[in-house]
């Protein structure tokens, strides 16, 4: 599977709430940096990924850019909280076939608020 069919399976399963195919895309060591919350294992930010979807109410992508080693998606997160969108950028490393590094960027500003 290429970057940009893997890239597109994870972002179309955690959107969809299929978090056991997310997972799938994963490495094990997953290095995960985002606005709130870092993680370094796959098994540990697809839990907190969980509690998030539940605040959505849909997910839009906007734009989408692959290489080989990596692809950067900029969407909005339609959240049920007092964030309302959240415009979000997100770039992955690639690497053996499975996403090695994740990193999310938005305004968290009203969700550290509501935390």
């Amino acid at each position: 599977m290429g970057t940009r069919q893997l890239i597109d399976r994870y972002h179309r399963a955690w959107t969809a709430g299929d978090f056991t195919t997310a997972r799938e895309c994963l490495a094990d060591n997953l290095d995960f940096r985002g606005s709130i919350d870092t993680f370094s294992t796959a098994d540990a930010f697809i839990e907190a990924l969980r509690g998030f979807r539940q605040m959505l109410r849909g997910v839009t992508l906007l734009q989408g850019y692959h290489d080989r080693q990596g692809a950067a998606l900029l969407y909005d997160c339609d959240t049920a909280s007092p964030a309302g969108i959240l415009r979000t950028a997100e770039f992955f490393r690639v690497s053996n076939g499975k996403i090695e590094s994740i990193r999310l960027v938005f305004d968290a500003s009203e969700l550290r608020k509501a935390k």
